[in-house]
């Protein structure tokens, strides 16, 4: 009998008032250099969070500025940039400054990030994108237990994020703060979708899903106009976050904390819809031409060569006509469940988790400024799509800023419908057990089914195989 460990979020309170959705970091532009942390102030300890420094709400007695620096995956034009500038201003006579360093949310950005973290040098404050990593990040020793902080300053998240929050603790433990609320489906071409007699749907099957990424699929070669684009290449667990999680909830790849879920029908059935749609029916790219030409969202959907593709954390490319030059109008759909009436969970959550360093040497500055980040600083980011998490922004404010410069280019309802209006009941995960090693499983067996070394049952099984001998060791 299954052991499914589900976390019962009630929303009914903290998250009536969370307007918008947020999206995640697509991580197609170079990242920025690493530089060093300006280090004219007065160093804070070791550990950080037990020392008594002179409050940030004081100004610096000696004169000096503490500069921190903050890394995220987000461009700097997207609104981290007009945040910081934001903070700068306000805390100049404080002592205290920040400056934004992009990484790219890749393999290899998160390893540089990684890198400096471990070096002590050049990273302060960081964003990290998926539970998992934070999981990883945490028990590397680098990311700052938060709890005497938060303690210390009366900062409770659940006030501020309701209890849906407790889901991103690792072991019990606060080691970010979450800044973005997330809500996601599918991104559509709603041009394509009307000259082809479809309407938007509102709810549909994985068996509906693929008839119509057929339907919308045609041409040849370079020509060539795809149904769908999975944007596998970026990450082979989204079929988890965004198809299973729909009916399984917050903890798709696992039963319990010893078992994995990788044998589970829900699992197998997006699985074999994914692998049909890529090396079957042709509707999709292939993994293989996913990697080797290095395709993206915005290659794919924004110039036309797919009608639909995985998630709308491109809102912001979506309205950068000037280097994503478009004239169709998007829109959004829930994502397709295996049978009709198995939804139970919305996709989404907190995203955006922000932490600190251990190893700085300002760490009363940073949390100073995790802490408006969070509360009220975030409005810039609203307009590249990223909708602040804690319940102390307006509402409406963040609804302007979000459709802000998107008349015509972003279907209103469908906006609203999907990724702004609230829900009450989460796929939010409970269970962390050797997360960053189970999908790593995961990962390179479905690379082998995706390639075609592997049956999805024998990929699956083998999956299951490994991840739970590393859960019961």
């Amino acid at each position: 009998m299954r052991n499914r460990k589900w976390l019962a979020v009630g929303m009914a309170t903290a998250l009536m008032i969370f307007t918008l959705t947020g999206c995640g970091s697509s991580g197609q532009d170079s990242a920025s250099s690493s530089a060093e942390t300006e280090e004219s102030g007065a160093p804070a300890s070791e550990d950080g969070a037990g020392q008594e420094t002179a409050s940030a709400d004081e100004e610096k007695g000696n004169g000096e500025v503490v500069t921190l620096r903050m890394w995220g995956g987000v461009p700097p034009e997207s609104g981290p940039q007009q945040a910081c500038d934001d903070f700068n201003a306000q805390y100049a006579d404080k002592g205290i400054q920040i400056e934004y360093e992009r990484f790219v949310n890749d393999d290899t950005g998160n390893l540089k990030l990684e890198t400096n973290l471990l070096s002590g040098t050049g990273v302060d404050i960081y964003v990290t994108y998926g539970l998992s990593v934070l999981q990883k990040r945490a028990e590397g020793d680098m990311a700052l237990d938060l709890t005497e902080l938060m303690e210390r300053d009366g900062f409770d998240q659940k006030e501020y994020f309701g209890d849906m929050a407790l889901a991103y603790y690792v072991d019990g433990k606060p080691y970010s703060v979450p800044t973005k609320l997330d809500q996601y489906g599918i991104v559509l071409n709603k041009t394509m979708f009307e000259e082809a007699g479809i309407d938007v749907p509102t709810e549909w099957t994985f068996d509906e899903f693929r008839q119509i990424a057929k339907q919308l699929t045609h041409g040849e070669g370079q020509d060539k106009v795809y149904g769908m684009f999975w944007n596998s290449q970026q990450d082979l667990t989204y079929l988890f976050t965004y198809l299973t999680a729909q009916t399984n909830g917050g903890d798709p790849m696992y039963l319990s904390e010893t078992e994995s879920a990788f044998m589970d029908p829900v699992v197998l059935k997006s699985v074999e819809l994914i692998n049909n749609m890529m090396n079957v029916d042709g509707s999709s790219p292939t993994h293989t031409d996913s990697v080797t030409q290095q395709l993206s969202q915005e290659g794919m959907f924004l110039t036309g060569k797919s009608a639909m593709t995985i998630g709308p954390w491109m809102i912001r490319s979506i309205k950068d006509l000037e280097n994503y030059p478009h004239d169709f109008e998007t829109a959004f759909a829930p994502y397709p469940v295996v049978e009709a009436g198995q939804r139970n969970y919305t996709q989404g959550g907190y995203g955006d988790l922000i932490s600190i360093n251990p190893k700085s040497e300002y760490i009363d500055e940073a949390w100073e400024f995790v802490k408006w980040y969070a509360l009220e600083g975030m409005l810039p980011v609203a307009e590249g799509g990223r909708v602040p998490a804690a319940n102390t922004y307006d509402a409406q404010a963040v609804t302007d800023a979000f459709l802000k410069g998107a008349e015509g280019i972003i279907d209103a309802e469908t906006t609203k419908n999907i990724l702004i209006a609230p829900a009450d009941n989460y796929a939010v995960p409970s269970i962390t057990a050797h997360g960053p090693e189970i999908s790593q499983v995961v990962k390179e067996e479905l690379e082998k089914i995706f390639i075609g070394e592997k049956t999805v049952e024998e990929g699956m099984a083998d999956a299951k195989e490994r991840a739970d001998a590393i859960l019961n060791e």
